[in-house]
């Protein structure tokens, strides 16, 4: 079995991107609105990281389990085949 035969899950990937992005978008838009009130927002800068880190993790697992069993699935193939 050659470890280049396996894939990752690439939806997952940009889910994860697209969630990092989410993440840097929701900073600098706190960042303007805290300029703006002069109230610093830490209770909901924390409250949106506990939750998208939750999500990041959730994905990341995710694309690990996805990728074991891709590994799993071409150790079967190679198996039958031989």
């Amino acid at each position: 079995m050659r470890t280049n035969d396996v894939k990752i899950n690439a939806d997952l990937v940009i889910a994860l991107i697209k969630l990092k992005e989410a993440s840097v978008l929701f900073e600098k838009q706190t960042q303007i609105i805290d300029e703006t009130t002069g109230i610093d927002h830490i209770e909901e800068r924390g409250s949106f990281a506990d939750g998208l880190l939750s999500c990041m993790d959730a994905v990341g697992k995710m694309i690990g389990e996805s990728t074991i069993n891709e590994v799993h699935n071409l150790f079967l193939q190679t198996k039958t085949a031989t």
